[in-house]
């Protein structure tokens, strides 16, 4: 599923709200087949609470009325959902993503020696371009009189204010899905030997940032992170 322009223009009103919040239990699953998507992220947009969802693919997070949820898998689609009343009258949120096809026949580019989290950015970005309309408009553009260069008033559309955002979520969304791509259950699991919901523990407690992964590139550093998480983590439990 695809993020939606409509959503995109409450958010500010969204982040403006202080309401109460509560804690929501939910399950995702995939689209095509319902079968259970075991430790996909889910981020509270407006807190920047994420969670990690179970091999069931249950989760739970703290939410308030207005504020919105993102869902980032490997191998599927970005997709947003507003906490409204019709979500709030559910018990037990139920909620699909769907996969990426990896038809890339629309874009112009060759894939090669891309990895796969590449390649589904790429399916990603392409979906987003084809729903918002094409490119952003720059802030400023060639003058018409030759002159030099001119504010281009087209940005401060409502039109133009949406798409801008609309790139904001989709590079916060994209960061969720480059930890996902690097920081994998089976990574974990082959330097910890743990499984089922204390997997599920470990990754949610110790998810490293972006930034973290960025500057640290290879497995190696990512299998000195985990055993040094790992002592945190039996330390806490003793």
């Amino acid at each position: 599923m695809r993020i939606l322009m409509t959503l995109l223009l409450c958010i500010p009103v969204m982040l403006a709200a202080a309401q109460k919040r509560t804690v929501k239990w939910g399950y995702l699953r995939d689209s095509a087949t319902g079968h259970p998507i075991a430790l996909a992220s889910v981020t509270n947009a407006n807190t920047g609470k994420t969670v990690m969802t179970g091999s069931t693919g249950r989760f739970s997070i703290e939410l308030a009325a207005g504020q919105v949820l993102s869902f980032a898998a490997v191998g599927y689609h970005f997709d947003t959902l507003r906490y409204d009343n019709r979500y709030a009258e559910q018990d037990t949120l139920s909620l699909f993503l769907s996969s990426l096809s990896g038809d890339l026949t629309m874009v112009t580019v060759n894939t090669k020696g891309m990895n796969q989290y590449q390649r589904d950015s790429l399916e990603r970005r392409n979906d987003l371009l084809q729903d918002i309309g094409g490119r952003i408009i720059p802030s400023v553009a060639a003058s018409n009189s030759g002159a030099g260069i001119a504010l281009n008033i087209d940005r401060f559309s409502r039109r133009e204010k949406a798409k801008r955002k609309a790139y904001e979520f989709y590079e916060s969304f994209e960061k969720e899905a480059y930890i996902n791509y690097r920081f994998t259950p089976a990574l974990v699991h082959q330097y910890t030997g743990l499984k089922d919901d204390a997997l599920q523990d470990f990754m949610q407690q110790y998810r490293p940032s972006y930034q973290w992964l960025r500057s640290h590139t290879t497995e190696e550093d990512l299998k000195y992170y985990i055993n040094d998480k790992l002592k945190l983590y039996f330390k806490r439990a003793n």
